[in-house]
């Protein structure tokens, strides 16, 4: 999937975005700022908070990766462009970052799977003065990793389209107003059996189950999604009108992931930003961490994070680069996800050691940064499932990932 920025009007730097995104009356040094002061409470209640936008915010968060054909910020539509705003914004809090209003990870699969007009249907809802949510679901209680296996299925009627079945972990779900949903035909055919449809939240057999409780990340609300005898309309399923007998659902649900995990790389990225600033703050307070590090031994601390957080940022840089050009990248947003995770629960357990009961008590921050890397792990992929898709996909190609052609 290629949503490259206009050449003429790079958007690269987060100075780039902050003018792009004020001339659509979105103030982000507010935002960041209205983020930071509810973040706690947030964390602790489950839920957003606040809000931390204002109501001129809604209609650019709102359209936060929606493509500029359908009123998206032309200056921002590049992975890079998407990639450095949420490391920004996450330096603030990630959990919020996670939860802003927008298409999120609904986007893709459109993008890659619909039909004009059904992208523009679906991108229109998000031209609102109210905040206005989408939400991708295919993980299921009972598949693990292997999203192929699933079981929610999905049957033909005389008006369109019954689904039944469960879905688990939906980042936003409970949020939603609208859901991209992946189900089954036929299980015996594999993947070539998944389909995709657009599942309004008001339809009725769609219920959310429930809210999970998480240790971290925690105003995302990840949710559980029920669909019973739920039925949609012959045009909720995504068909661009020209797919060949083997093309099937799964490939955008791919594309999703391949587009995502280098936005969440960015968010793991911007998490560690805020763990190493905290840190140096209490720091500075001539506190010593532990009383046995030296002052030499907790400035190599210092610089052993930062060199940490700039590779994740290079990885996460050159993934998202690569998908602004058209180029495959499924091996190295895994990567990207599965070292940026790994960072993450280095820096934040280091930092912890580090500060001690005293700086984790003065610097409640650097405890939920520990608890949000716990679930970076899990999210869009463990990390052992990560290391095993890096692993197949070096099997199959003697190219390396860092090569561009």
């Amino acid at each position: 999937m290629k949503r490259q920025a206009d050449p003429s009007h790079p958007a690269h730097t987060i100075e780039d975005i902050h003018a792009a995104l004020a001339a659509r009356r979105l103030d982000l040094e507010q935002l960041a700022a209205r983020m930071r002061a509810v973040g706690p409470e947030s964390d602790k209640r489950g839920e957003i908070v606040g809000p931390p936008w204002r109501p001129d915010d809604i209609p650019a968060l709102n359209l936060n990766l929606v493509p500029e054909a359908y009123g998206g910020c032309s200056q921002t539509q590049s992975l890079v462009a998407q990639a450095t705003l949420m490391a920004w914004l996450a330096e603030a809090d990630a959990s919020l970052a996670l939860a802003l209003p927008g298409p999120g990870l609904a986007m893709p699969p459109v993008v890659a799977l619909a039909s004009e007009a059904q992208q523009a249907l679906f991108f229109q809802r998000f031209q609102s003065a109210t905040p206005r949510w989408g939400a991708f679901a295919i993980t299921e209680p009972d598949c693990g990793s292997d999203a192929t296996a699933m079981r929610t299925s999905v049957r033909r009627t005389a008006h369109g389209w019954v689904l039944n079945g469960t879905k688990c972990f939906i980042t936003n779900g409970a949020r939603a107003d609208c859901v991209i949903t992946f189900a089954t035909i036929n299980r015996q055919m594999g993947r070539y059996g998944i389909r995709a449809f657009v599942v309004d939240r008001d339809i009725p057999g769609f219920s959310v189950t429930r809210v999970e409780k998480m240790s971290g990340l925690r105003a995302s609300q990840l949710a559980m999604l029920s669909f019973n005898d739920c039925e949609v309309p012959d045009e909720a399923m995504l068909a661009r009108g020209d797919e060949k007998p083997l093309d099937d659902a799964f490939s955008g649900a791919q594309r999703s992931w391949d587009y995502f995990r280098p936005l969440l790389s960015a968010v793991i990225v911007g998490t560690c930003r805020r763990i190493r600033a905290e840190l140096a703050a209490w720091l500075a307070g001539g506190r010593p961490a532990a009383s046995r590090l030296r002052v030499t031994e907790v400035d190599a601390l210092l610089l052993d994070i930062d060199r940490q957080i700039a590779s994740a940022w290079l990885l996460c840089h050159c993934t998202a680069w690569k998908t602004d050009q058209g180029i495959a990248t499924s091996m190295e947003s895994s990567m990207t996800k599965a070292y940026a995770s790994r960072v993450a629960a280095r820096v934040t357990r280091t930092a912890l050691d580090v500060a001690g009961i005293d700086g984790v008590a003065a610097r409640p921050a650097l405890e939920q940064g520990y608890r949000d890397a716990k679930a970076f792990d899990i999210m869009e992929g463990t990390g052992d499932f990560q290391r095993l898709m890096i692993a197949r996909a070096a099997l199959r190609s003697p190219q390396r990932p860092w090569a561009t052609a």
